[in-house]
């Protein structure tokens, strides 16, 4: 399928109407990539749903119409992610990649081993950064939805407030490889991956998530940084979820 350039709207549209894109998207269309009257793209629905269109007025603002139905793009599978804090530049390689794959939401905590923890308006900033990643992760692959990490949260709200039935927590000491793990589950059940900071879970935490009923999972011999891992790791959730071959080609 050939490339289309993506924008979000934020009504389902119609089949011949006009829709106006917001001032980013506009100044994306009409300076950035410069397209003209007649140029195809595509709006990406609230539901998800993709719809053609064609550039009426490239603007700023710029105005499109919508020249056929929508068609269902991927679907977001029931796999969460949670992990430890680590560089900022690696997160957002981390958030652009789990929004490309589909991955439902990512979550960032603060756990035994953590270091530089930023501070709350660190934060705010370093997740406005995310977000606009993960958005534009998401629009490159015919996404609707993408996840955004938000505040800090430590160790333990985690392990509170997920189900024990859907965690599974990556831990170098265990046995069942994650590929298992996955397997032995339901189809449909949903996931909720725990990763470590690059040095890892401490002893504590590990036997924490276990005693509170979180699935000990290995991820091979070698030691992985935490992004590395934490994309590994939804790609076999993903895989193992329905999330991964089986929806229509995007690009």
């Amino acid at each position: 399928m050939r490339h289309r350039f993506r924008y979000v709207v934020d009504e389902v549209p119609a089949v011949g109407a006009s829709v106006t894109l917001a001032d980013d998207d506009s100044h994306h269309l009409a300076r950035v990539v410069r397209r003209r009257p007649g140029d195809e793209v595509e709006v990406i629905a609230p539901d998800g749903d993709l719809w053609p269109c064609e550039v009426v007025d490239a603007g700023p603002p710029s105005v499109v119409r919508v020249t056929g139905s929508g068609r269902p793009g991927p679907r977001v599978a029931p796999v969460d992610l949670w992990v430890g804090l680590c560089e900022p530049g690696r997160l957002d390689l981390l958030v652009e990649k789990a929004a490309e794959l589909g991955v439902r939401r990512v979550g960032v905590m603060v756990t035994a081993r953590a270091k530089r923890v930023p501070d709350e308006a660190a934060w705010a900033r370093r997740m406005e950064r995310m977000a606009r990643v993960a958005e534009g992760a998401a629009r490159q692959s015919g996404r609707g939805t993408w996840p955004v990490p938000g505040p800090l949260v430590p160790f333990a709200y985690v392990l509170n407030h997920i189900a024990p039935e859907q965690g599974i927590v990556l831990d170098p000491r265990a046995v069942a490889p994650l590929a298992g793990v996955l397997a032995a589950r339901p189809d449909d059940a949903s996931v909720t991956v725990l990763v470590g900071p690059d040095t890892g879970f401490s002893d504590a935490e590990l036997d924490a998530a276990i005693a509170a009923g979180v699935t000990p999972a290995g991820l091979g011999g070698g030691m992985l940084r935490t992004e590395t891992a934490a994309i590994a790791a939804s790609t076999l959730a993903l895989a193992a979820r329905g999330g991964l071959g089986n929806d229509e080609e995007v690009r």
